[in-house]
């Protein structure tokens, strides 16, 4: 591990097969598949709907099983393997008896080794997912989307989500049903959301006014994001810093040689 050298379990990891070179090849109709898994959660589909439409489309799960779990969508979302990078030693034998293990919380050394194997997702993409999927377990995205703006709507009282329920006289009753958005912790918390509930239409009204006010300037919007894209992007003080650290590494070496010989 100390070394860098990557294994991956290939009967059960969808998207990579041992090369001729003992190393990871990457497997392209698989490798499809993981590319569309990560486009459409970073589109807005949850890991339960990801697992549906894989099912619908009968795709075979990385262990060769029709039914796709929640928990095997997910585990190929934050897998840091399929951007080319590998955490050696994440888990660890406490027992080689009981073959138990543990993950490794400090314990012993974990590398992470960096341009492994080739990657499928790009780092950049896999850094994305990573965040938009911390940023849905904070404010506990709802298991279903199928509406676009599951999670889009934030109480201002509380903070937590707001979701759409159906309001009506009968169960079976269409006549008089008509689906509203709450604050989906209106009644979970100890004291009560008070933020009223808004309907689908008033949605509809107040994202079509942001929409012309934003395309009335959006020459002006292209360019503030332009802008801001370029200043995030700028690396030139964190190379600049790398190559002093780097520098500075290279004396600290000559130094240490010196004491050895002299030693």
């Amino acid at each position: 591990m100390a070394d860098g050298k990557v294994s991956l379990p290939y009967k059960q990891f969808l998207g990579y097969q041992k090369g001729e070179d003992g190393t990871p090849a990457i497997v392209e109709a698989e490798a499809e598949i993981v590319r569309m898994i990560f486009r459409i959660f970073i589109d807005g589909k949850t890991p339960l709907a990801i697992a549906r439409q894989l099912m619908d489309m009968k795709v075979p799960t990385p262990a060769g099983k029709e039914k796709w779990q929640v928990s095997t969508v997910r585990s190929i979302l934050v897998n840091e393997k399929y951007s080319g990078q590998a955490r050696l030693q994440k888990f660890f034998t406490t027992d080689y008896l009981t073959k138990s293990r543990k993950k490794n919380e400090g314990e012993l050394p974990s590398y992470w080794v960096v341009e492994s194997h080739p990657a499928i997702i790009s780092p950049d993409d896999w850094e994305a997912v990573q965040a938009e999927i911390a940023r849905r377990d904070a404010r506990s995205r709802p298991m279903g989307c199928k509406s676009p703006l599951s999670s889009r709507i934030v109480c201002g009282g509380c903070g937590s989500n707001f979701g759409p329920k159906t309001w009506g006289l009968y169960k079976d009753d269409k006549t008089y049903r008509r689906v509203i958005w709450q604050c989906n912790d209106k009644y979970r918390l100890k004291k009560y959301c008070d933020t009223a509930y808004v309907t689908e239409e008033q949605i509809q009204e107040a994202f079509l006014k942001v929409w012309n006010e934003m395309s009335g300037s959006r020459e002006s919007l292209l360019a503030d994001c332009k802008t801001a894209r370029d200043k995030i992007c700028d690396c030139a003080e964190l190379m600049r810093q790398i190559n002093e650290a780097e520098r500075e590494i290279e004396v600290v070496e000559e130094l240490s040689r010196k004491l050895i010989y002299e030693a």
